[in-house]
């Protein structure tokens, strides 16, 4: 399991040390420094549920850990690393805050080491990316031994999207810990977002053979089945994680892998199934959007329209800003009207402006998917003025930020705005920055075709067409791209 929503998540587990683990021959007896990060507590009951939390975060199941950490935390009211771990995994905004700032308020009474952690992990959730990857390195400079910590630096670089220096990583991780399944299953997925589903395969053989009683290593090993077409035999591993835990959450696996072999109504129902389970509002709300998108791919516009904006209710009613403006974001780019798609521009910027608990990086992240989606919408209806301004915006927001999410929007805002102008050359290298987004994708195939490049235009179009993951942008470019393929190929 490694969705979208637990982008940051899994920075933060190889970063804690086992405090509760047998002290190793090499250190017995030695007052050298510690060689994996330091654990500060008080209480032993807050140690112990500390430890649970660890081993179920690194089983991915998340709900448990997050009970297991309310409870160190509550034991030890200044146990400054639970209460950084609660601002990571909780879906509750406001509890994340809370959470943040208490870690923070709590760094100066802790080790060097965790202060270094809780500036990483505090400062990727608020938006001060070059502090934070700062201390990353010099965690992984102060600890090299450590592999959770080579793990929690692997995830961070594969969630980044830097594929080659993750697999170094963790790889590295593994020459640790041979028998690593978190670094596995990190590893699993690192060369399956790299396209060698090989390794990836043979990684996931691993972690199965490691945790055969665990559902994890059955849902990734579905999820990547499915990033490579593999639908019914990704529908085999998800179940078989549901026969072993209903609660752990593979229903939402099925549910997207039948979404995306075009099984929507069946789809539907599995995230129904996936709500009862889900283990917070945000969850709810995030799994009501993805079957929302179930209506899309069937092209029932008065449904989509309708399920969209009951989302965007629900999650207002929930305080949660973030997803009400992902809602209306996702009305935007569907809209077949350009100007129209305007308007849900506008409301879904108000929504982020709403005085919700939302973390600064998630605030300007989600404000940078929008203005991506302005300047497009703009530029389709001939408004280059508005798209003009949108990007604008977004290079400002460069300049203040190192979140690769902003960058990839800004470079995909150019590209889409240069190809409405018929700019195909000068649009190529702003899309190729951002060649993962079937939006993109699509705008990229058409400008290497404008541009006479045909072995690109179709490298770009094989890796378009083959693209399974269940996302808005692939619902709306994916299935219409392959139609349009087959289209092109029955001609004379």
């Amino acid at each position: 399991m490694l969705r979208c929503w637990c982008v940051f998540l899994l920075l933060l587990s190889s970063s804690f040390a086992i405090a509760d683990a047998k002290v190793s021959p090499k250190q017995s007896g030695q007052k050298h420094a510690p060689t994996t990060l330091p654990v500060t507590t008080s209480s032993a009951q807050a140690r112990k549920s500390f430890e649970r939390a660890m081993r179920t975060f690194e089983e991915y199941r998340l709900n448990e850990t997050l009970q297991y950490l309310r409870e160190a935390a509550k034991a030890d009211p200044k146990f400054a690393q639970a209460f950084i771990m609660i601002a990571k995994i909780s879906k509750d905004p406001a509890e994340q805050a809370a959470a943040r700032r208490r870690a923070k308020r709590l760094a100066p009474t802790v080790s060097p080491g965790e202060r270094l952690l809780i500036r990483w992990l505090a400062g990727a959730q608020e938006d001060d990316y070059l502090p934070a990857i700062a201390a990353m390195n010099d965690l992984l400079e102060k600890y090299p031994d450590d592999a959770r910590l080579a793990f929690l630096a692997g995830d961070w670089l594969t969630l980044q999207e830097r594929y080659q220096q993750a697999v170094v990583v963790l790889e590295h991780a593994l020459t640790l810990l041979p028998n690593y399944p978190a670094a596995l299953n990190d590893l699993g997925y690192t060369y399956a977002y790299d396209g060698d589903f090989e390794k990836a395969f043979a990684a996931m053989d691993r972690y199965v053979t490691l945790e055969p009683d665990q559902p994890n290593p059955r849902d990734s090993y579905g999820e990547i089945l499915r990033m490579d077409g593999k639908f019914d035999a990704a529908l085999e591993q998800y179940r078989m994680s549901v026969r072993m835990d209903p609660n752990f959450g593979s229903e939402l696996g099925v549910a997207d892998t039948l979404a995306l072999m075009g099984k929507e109504e069946e789809a539907r129902e599995e995230y129904g199934r996936a709500i009862v389970f889900a283990g917070s509002l945000g969850e709810k709300v995030q799994y009501e959007l993805q079957s929302a998108m179930t209506w899309i791919r069937e092209g029932n516009r008065k449904q989509a329209e309708k399920a969209l904006g009951d989302v965007a209710k629900h999650a207002h009613a929930a305080g949660l800003a973030g997803l009400e403006a992902e809602a209306h974001r996702v009305l935007a780019m569907y809209e077949p009207d350009p100007k129209s798609a305007l308007k849900h521009v506008q409301t879904a910027q108000h929504a982020l402006q709403e005085p919700h608990e939302i973390s600064l990086s998630d605030r300007n992240e989600e404000q940078a998917r929008i203005l991506r989606i302005q300047a497009t919408r703009s530029a389709e209806a001939a408004d280059l003025d508005i798209a003009a301004q949108a990007v604008s915006q977004l290079e400002t927001m460069t300049g203040r930020s190192r979140s690769r999410v902003i960058q990839l929007c800004y470079h995909g805002a150019v590209g889409a705005v240069l190809v409405a102008q018929g700019k195909f050359a000068e649009a190529v290298p702003h899309l190729e920055e951002d060649s993962a987004d079937p939006l993109s994708m699509r705008l990229l195939w058409r400008a290497y075709g404008s541009a006479g490049a045909a072995a690109q235009a179709q490298a770009i179009a094989s890796k378009l067409a083959g693209l399974n993951v269940p996302t808005v942008e692939q619902a709306l470019v994916v299935p219409q791209f392959r139609a349009s393929l087959v289209s092109q190929a029955g001609r004379p």
